[in-house]
């Protein structure tokens, strides 16, 4: 089996390893458990956050698919225009759903299809040429999904008229970005079905705290993507995992070349808008802050809960900061972006330490970089 490129697919096989185990609880879990409630919380996530931000998403890719489709009708410059607009629209969107790993979505393992980055073009390019593919196999997770459609749709050193011209000269092209749509589609649709058809009554009743729990179902899938979006989107291409050296080749979006930076300001404002049990027209419901607030959980001289919200704005004010793209950032302004991930390693260790500590929810992945 070849290695796979990014880092998505390992950080998904190691989340995966342990959402069956049990831990049991004591009195104090018990005591917590009577004094908010848990339910209302889980219901709040699971009917104006989670199956709402998953909606959108998939909302957004069905509209890039009817682009597409009218690109394949008419493949014209200014089709192509269009079907990246929507592209860009999905791959934002998208952002929404990612760390929703649960239930439905656990055999999906969504951002290993739908966001391994940067894509293998040779391996674009091989099955393209050859066919025969199957999107299913590990071997073709870096080879599918937004990335390969960034490469597809922005094929560097192309004009508009050359890219055009290559769907038009290439049938197989053509059928090849279908396919890695149908795939994308075909996930979105069976996680927002299971939801709908009946996990979510079974979310909102797991009000325990223990390992596979709602709860901790919840905080582990929120941490594993801000651990996501520190190294994936940040600090790899800033040169975290190379000893220094810059990588701007592994940014996310990399063909685009114009949305990394926002890309990563969407997945860090869904984070906080999960932490927050905000509704996505901005509505603050039941929490993982309010569930902090209720059993009283400190930080130094204040909340843990001011704390954690204090660190997102401080988070996010960074990252403002940061300019597109990332590419050209991480190799012409290293101590901007730095200070961004610096912000981002203090938040993840709120939520992936003090948090889970103070809720009695055990972290069961592990990313192998300390934090």
């Amino acid at each position: 089996m070849k290695k796979i490129s990014g880092f998505f697919l390992l950080a998904a096989m190691l989340f995966a390893v342990v959402e069956c185990k049990k831990k049991n609880k004591g009195p104090e879990d018990e005591e917590e458990e009577v004094s908010f409630d848990k339910q209302g919380m889980l219901s709040n996530y699971s009917s104006n956050v989670i199956v709402p931000n998953i909606q959108a998403a998939k909302n957004a890719l069905d509209s890039l698919t009817v682009a597409y489709n009218q690109f394949k009708i008419a493949k014209t410059t200014q089709n192509l225009v269009t079907v990246r607009q929507k592209f860009v629209t999905a791959y934002r969107e998208y952002q929404k759903m990612e760390l929703f790993g649960i239930g439905p979505a656990e055999n999906e393992i969504v951002y290993a299809n739908f966001n391994t980055f940067p894509t293998d073009t040779g391996e674009v390019l091989s099955n393209i040429t050859n066919g025969g593919y199957n999107l299913a196999t590990v071997n073709n997770l870096d080879a599918k999904g937004f990335p390969a459609l960034d490469y597809l749709l922005f094929s560097p050193g192309q004009t508009d008229a050359d890219i055009v011209n290559l769907f038009i000269n290439s049938s197989s092209r053509t059928t090849y970005l279908s396919d890695c749509l149908n795939d994308m589609q075909s996930k979105a649709a069976t996680i927002i079905n299971g939801w709908n058809g009946g996990y979510q009554s079974t979310f909102n009743s797991s009000t325990g705290s223990e390992v596979g729990s709602s709860l901790g179902l919840l905080v582990n899938n929120l941490n594993f993507q801000i651990d996501l979006m520190k190294n994936a989107k940040v600090g790899i291409p800033l040169g975290k995992k190379s000893m220094g050296q810059k990588l701007p080749e592994k940014c996310e979006a990399i063909y685009t070349n114009s949305i990394s930076v926002s890309l990563i300001k969407g997945c860090l404002d869904n984070i906080e808008n999960v932490y927050l049990g905000r509704s996505l027209n901005g509505s603050d419901g039941l929490g993982l802050d309010d569930y902090l607030d209720a059993i009283g959980a400190q930080h130094n001289t204040g909340t843990l809960n001011e704390a954690i919200k204090n660190q997102f704005a401080v988070a996010k004010s960074k990252l403002n900061m940061v300019n597109e793209p990332l590419s050209a950032s991480v190799m012409n302004d290293e101590a901007t972006v730095d200070a961004a991930y610096v912000e981002m390693v203090k938040l993840l260790v709120l939520l992936k330490t003090d948090m889970p500590s103070a809720m009695g929810i055990v972290i069961t992945y592990q990313d192998g970089d300390g934090d």
